[in-house]
């Protein structure tokens, strides 16, 4: 078995991305949260996520070698990039972290 790794291997519309998640239940795994503290735990919304996927359009969504999808979302002074894996049935939010700005990629 081969290691994938996380780096970008192609870029996908924003059209094509939602084509890919529409109509699939929106679940974040256990890994999206384990990195924050007690205390971000009570104050973030995990809400937020599931609707920020089911909502709003993605500005830049990179397909990366390990077959999931960094999709990278607006927010009023930074871009929330998501990992995100797509199964038959849904469509799950593995990670996120907030980036001042979307890393430009040579594919």
């Amino acid at each position: 078995m081969g290691i994938y790794t996380t780096k970008p291997i192609g870029e996908i519309s924003a059209k094509e991305f939602q084509y890919l998640i529409h109509g699939k239940k929106v679940v974040v795994s256990p890994h999206a949260i384990w990195h924050l503290s007690n205390r971000q735990r009570k104050v973030f919304n995990i809400g937020e996520l599931i609707s920020m996927v089911e909502k709003e359009t993605p500005r830049k969504v990179y397909i990366q070698e390990n077959e999931r999808y960094a999709a990278y979302y607006r927010k009023s002074d930074s871009y929330r990039k998501l990992v995100i894996e797509i199964r038959d049935d849904r469509t799950i939010v593995v990670t996120f972290v907030d980036l001042a700005v979307i890393p430009r990629y040579k594919l």
